[in-house]
């Protein structure tokens, strides 16, 4: 067991990819580098009571992406070298299966399907991946949705494993159908049967006029969105072939996570993070929570840790003065210290990370 102590580990290193287990009870993360860490969580609040468990190695460039699934237990990771694994834990041993699929360029993102059966990712090289494993060969193979012309930088399948939407930095979200049969029809009911579709079929196309920076499902999988690098959130209704479309006051949403069926959290590049809520016809902010008063007691420090100590580490280190990262204006954040690498929900706590290495809670 390593005696490394995550409290200052994180901090001199940064995370930018992380995925929790179903319980929050463990934590898969990369600290911008090429391994997987496992830690195990005894008291989520408090960092250095987190355990390193174990290291996993397979990838030998940056981890674009990680998604732990809640029904198998499962880890999807990829990278930037162009491959892609499934990784699976007996007798506390992590062991990866390679996915086959053939791409020229990196990974950039991936996401596991709610029951585990199906993930999706995105290359470099304008490839949708859609994969699953293949019983007869025992492998994870992937099947290829052509319809962007330059990089997947966000994809996500819905609750009914039947469709995927899509962000590219062609300027356009696409939702498309990712319905195999050997894998879909099982699952298939008297509601869900009607909406399967030729897999690869684009069910709605939406050109928001910039780069995609996130696109996700709300929780029901009826609405779909997508953030853009013009400051803008897109709400689509694929049955109704319709998009609303939010001119966000405030900088880019970089990150979009559902919280409900009528409501999201916006992770923005200034560090703020916003809950927008439907009213009646109209999308709203309800509340931006990274605020010093809606910021859970020790959350994201460690014991006999602080904000200003870890500040004191960046200064040593020639990163970035003490002075530089005080609180501009009562809008802007100043409990990040740099860009939001990841907002995951815990009933009613929020829990973030940053590329600077600091882990955060918050009340919703």
């Amino acid at each position: 067991m390593s005696k490394e102590k995550p409290k200052d580990l994180f901090l001199l290193e940064g995370i930018s990819c992380v995925a929790f287990n179903k319980d929050f009870t463990k934590v898969a993360l990369s600290k911008k580098d090429n391994i997987i860490y496992i830690y195990s969580c005894p008291d989520l609040m408090k960092t250095d009571t987190w355990k390193l468990e174990d290291k996993l190695d397979a990838h030998v460039q940056y981890i674009s992406g990680l998604d732990w699934n809640a029904h198998t237990n499962e880890i999807l990771s990829c990278s930037h070298d162009k491959t892609s694994f499934v990784w699976t834990c007996s007798n506390q041993k992590w062991t990866p299966s390679n996915v086959v699929a053939t791409t020229k360029l990196g990974y950039l993102c991936c996401k596991w399907n709610s029951r585990g059966d199906k993930f999706c990712e995105g290359t470099s090289a304008k490839h949708l991946f859609i994969g699953y494993y293949n019983k007869e060969n025992n492998w994870w193979m992937g099947r290829n949705i052509k319809v962007h012309k330059s990089s997947v930088v966000s994809c996500e399948i819905d609750p009914t494993s039947l469709f995927v939407i899509s962000g590219s930095t062609d300027l356009r979200v696409y939702i498309s159908s990712c319905y195999i049969p050997d894998i879909d029809d099982a699952h298939l009911n008297d509601q869900t049967k009607p909406l399967a579709q030729e897999f690869g079929a684009v069910i709605y196309e939406f050109r928001p006029n910039c780069w995609l920076n996130s696109v996700t499902w709300n929780s029901t999988g009826s609405l779909g969105i997508a953030a853009g690098q013009n400051a803008t959130i897109a709400v689509i209704d694929y049955k109704e072939q319709k998009t609303d479309l939010i001119r966000c006051k405030h900088s880019p949403a970089t990150l979009i996570v559902p919280n409900g069926e009528n409501s999201f959290f916006a992770v923005c590049y200034d560090r703020n993070i916003l809950e927008y809520e439907k009213k009646g016809d109209k999308w709203e902010i309800k509340k931006t929570i990274t605020t010093s008063q809606d910021q859970k007691s020790g959350g994201g420090q460690a014991k006999g840790s602080s904000v200003s100590n870890a500040l004191e580490k960046f200064q040593k280190l020639g990163q970035q003065k003490k002075e530089n990262l005080a609180v501009t204006s009562k809008q802007e954040s100043h409990l990040h210290s740099c860009l939001i690498s990841s907002l995951n929900i815990k009933g009613k706590d929020v829990v973030t990370t940053d590329l600077a290495g600091f882990v955060k809670y918050w009340k919703i």
